[in-house]
């Protein structure tokens, strides 16, 4: 394999040289006699109690004779009396440990931190021996030598406790295990080798570390060496025959991540895998390492989204939180960062009682002790919202309900306006009325210039909202961004399932982009905009590069291992009704103020909308919905939103938009 190496990267890893099938043998034999003596040194329950209290027991004796033994010499030595101050030293050492709660520490992950407890019972038995040989009756006793003793003893006890560790660690990892270099992103990820090597079914043989700081190269880290740093990626591939890169993710990488992941698919020849930080498995956010994620990181150059948990959770803990369109990909993903976050109580809003289920058990099995009420309504009935606000009286709304398949609602604009706008209205009100104290409008791109009848629907609910900031002194934010990657729906997913099948890959044009985030990220980002939130602002999300839908078929399709349009084809159809080319996050009049996020803007948005002007027209629109055809409501509607542009293919049916053309070219 050619490589070409990054301009100025330095390589300074030593020559690869291939174990012999003998040397192989070897170390596979050993790695038996490993797991043998492993297994033999299996002793449970009371039996493990009594193996320590003997073992001890027998160590101490033996510690304190052959100390008598060197410190008198053959001369000198008698045996009688070695023994009985073993034998006290023994007696000492179990009560000592028994106090220091010593015999509960585990015999294979015996560690540094045991040995400080381990130290404190032995320095407790050298106090008490020393003082006792004072004594007239304990005189032949006396310790020739109290601090060596110690330190005899000390060493004897830990290498006793760490004898399992010592015979069972892996050192001698899998010689016939795909070869593997693991690239350190984070100080912190030093730690994931020796628990991966420990893993039974771990079929990997770890050739060495990559570390992006230079001065890591050369040292070892586990017993293993760090190889070289990320410059040099593409050289130790090659150098060391590399089957597999694991990377290992850290909350502050020390590279550009999406860098890192283009180089190594370029190579061609080695599967990526990735690891989520320690972080994001305790938060539960460790589904990020997935390849489809992976890839929207590299194709949009951002790092993933992280979040101060401890600020969100000083916002959101003991407070009474309202999630509507709770059984949604953006409303589900909220209600389980929120459920983390420690609130007095979680209202999970949703019309659809299968979704309602599934995502209250969901939170009910990960939170048992949280107050969660599974609330099954629909925004558009006033009866269901004065019941949920009357008896859970939410102190923080999340409004994520919404309509949002754009083609689906072309044809169905009186759907879109009832729910997206007449049921954003109801849903505010109710809030207001109940002294609600902060209301949060989850928003999106297509409501920037929208050509869509739910781009503008979703847009007149955006201005809706937070005209009515400051009633009732209820503060009320919208926050604005594009395509979640891996919602119900959403592109990722038809283009997953089409590979899965083998199928097709349909797009609707060749030069389509779109910003995309994913799911976890953007309810991050939300959350964090709405502790930021005065009230009144429309707020909006860094999303990244936009990408060009075609660029993302083929890289699903290549992380597939497959090949576009020759395992998978790649077709092009007309753009769907309401469909726009280019999604954007701002108007041409609007612009953006920074916050403390460097992820998050404000909107600045020229002039303000009057509540009370507005609900008059809304009162019209709701009047034309029952007796006109869509076609009429989309000229309602376009007299309420400023640059909305109806598809002129509204009106016709969906197939005049199916149509295939020819593949494109790989």
């Amino acid at each position: 394999m050619s490589v070409n190496r990054p301009t100025g990267a330095s390589l300074t890893v030593p020559g690869l040289v291939r174990p012999s099938p003998s040397l192989e043998s070897i170390r596979q034999a050993l790695a038996r006699l490993q797991t043998a003596v492993a297994h033999t040194m299996r002793i449970p329950g009371a039996r493990r109690d009594a193996f320590f209290l003997v073992g001890d027991g027998v160590v101490s004796i033996a510690a304190t004779t052959l100390l008598f033994l060197l410190v008198q010499g053959r001369a000198y030595f008698i045996l009688p009396n070695a023994l009985l101050a073993g034998a006290l030293a023994a007696t000492l050492v179990v009560t000592a440990n028994i106090a220091f709660h010593n015999y509960r520490l585990a015999w294979v992950t015996f560690s540094l931190s045991d040995l400080r407890r381990l130290f404190g019972a032995t320095a407790l038995v050298v106090i008490a021996l020393t003082f006792a040989s004072v004594l007239p009756q304990f005189s032949r006793l006396a310790l020739p030598n109290p601090v060596l003793w110690g330190m005899t003893l000390f060493l004897s006890l830990a290498t006793f406790r760490g004898s399992k560790r010592l015979l069972v660690e892996p050192v001698f990892a899998r010689a016939d295990g795909k070869r593997t270099l693991i690239v350190m992103s984070s100080k912190h990820a030093y730690f994931l080798p020796n628990i991966l090597r420990r893993m039974g079914d771990f079929d990997y043989f770890i050739a060495g570390i990559i570390d992006p700081d230079p001065n890591q190269v050369g040292n070892y880290e586990q017993g293993i060496e760090v190889l070289g740093t990320t410059d040099d990626i593409e050289a130790i591939v090659e150098k060391y025959r590399a089957e597999v890169v694991m990377v290992m993710q850290g909350p502050d990488p020390g590279f550009s991540v999406s860098d890192l992941y283009a180089r190594l698919h370029r190579i061609g020849t080695v599967e990526v895998k990735t690891m989520p930080s320690l972080t994001d498995i305790i938060e539960d956010r460790s589904d990020l390492g997935a390849s489809e994620k992976l890839c929207i990181h590299e194709l949009t150059g951002r790092p993933p989204v992280t979040i101060d948990v401890k600020e969100m959770r000083q916002v959101f803990s003991g407070r009474r939180i309202l999630v509507t369109g709770a059984g949604g990909s953006i409303g589900s993903e909220l209600c389980r960062q929120l459920a983390r976050l420690n609130p007095a109580g979680l209202v999970l809003f949703e019309r659809d009682d299968s979704n309602l289920f599934n995502i209250d058990r969901e939170i009910r099995q990960l939170h048992p002790d949280l107050d969660t009420t599974p609330f099954l309504g629909d925004i558009t009935h006033t009866a269901d919202l004065t019941r949920v606000f009357s008896t859970r009286k939410p102190e923080i709304v999340f409004h994520a309900a919404a309509y949002k398949h754009v083609p689906i609602l072309e044809f169905h604009p009186d759907d879109a306006i009832r729910t997206n706008v007449l049921g954003t209205h109801l849903l505010a009100r109710a809030a207001v009325r109940y002294h609600t104290e902060c209301f949060v409008y989850i928003s999106t791109d297509k409501a920037v210039n929208p050509t869509s009848t739910m781009g503008a629907s979703k847009r007149l609910g955006e201005t809706l909202a937070v005209s009515m900031n400051g009633l009732r002194d209820m503060r009320v934010m919208a926050v604005r961004f594009g395509n979640v990657l891996d919602s119900r729906g959403s592109v990722s997913t038809i283009f997953r399932d089409a590979i899965t099948k083998r199928q097709p890959i349909y797009i609707t044009h060749e030069d389509m982009k779109r910003y995309f985030m994913l799911t976890s990220e953007a309810v991050m980002l939300v959350l964090q905009a709405a502790a930021l939130g005065k009230g009144g602002e429309v707020f909006v999300l860094d999303m990244g590069e936009p990408v060009r839908i075609w660029d993302l078929a083929h890289r699903m399709v290549e992380l597939a291992n497959l090949t576009p349009n020759v395992d998978i084809p790649i077709l092009t159809t007309r753009p769907r009704p309401g469909e726009k080319l280019f999604e954007e996050l701002l108007t041409a009049e609007e612009g953006t103020s920074a916050t403390t996020n460097n992820r998050i803007y404000r909107a600045r948005i020229s002039g303000n909308t009057c509540y009370p002007d507005l609900t008059a027209e809304l009162q019209k629109l709701e009047e034309a919905l029952d007796k006109a055809d869509p076609l009429t409501v989309k000229k309602h509607l376009s007299r309420l939103v400023a640059n909305y542009q109806p598809d002129p293919c509204s009106g016709l049916t969906p197939s005049c938009h199916l149509s295939v053309t020819q593949p494109l070219a790989a």
